[in-house]
């Protein structure tokens, strides 16, 4: 059984994780923090702590919501990333809601993979 696959009818589940990468560190510190939902890696002193507060402010969020990250639909990940001031999340959603069009699908319908490769960076380098 794969992760997005519904066991006999049941609802689907999805685990889902944010990952922040920072790039821009230039002193030899290995900065990696890890949440319930959120992984926060590399970048600068200012970077990281800068990612880190996303993450707080994010799972906190969350847990008001009493929902998983895997849980958002486009539409509450926008509101979301609104009320967290993370213009990156309001990217993915973005990204999210895209893909979700162009393959003709709702958020319940997608696989795993297709909502991962949805939500990746177009603008990375």
């Amino acid at each position: 059984m794969t992760p997005s696959t519904i066991p006999q009818g049941g609802r689907r589940r999805l685990r889902a994780a944010l990952v922040g990468v920072g790039l821009d560190a230039t002193d030899e510190a290995q900065r990696i923090i890890t949440g319930r939902q959120c992984v926060v890696v590399g970048g600068s002193a200012e970077t990281h702590a800068e990612m880190l507060e996303t993450m707080l402010r994010l799972e906190s969020e969350l847990d008001r919501l009493g929902v998983g990250l895997g849980d958002l639909p486009p539409d509450r990940l926008f509101d979301l990333a609104w009320r967290i001031d993370s213009p990156e999340l309001f990217q993915i959603a973005l990204n999210l809601e895209s893909g979700l069009d162009n393959h003709g699908c709702g958020f319940h319908e997608a696989t795993a993979e297709a909502l991962t490769e949805m939500t990746a960076p177009t603008d990375f380098f």
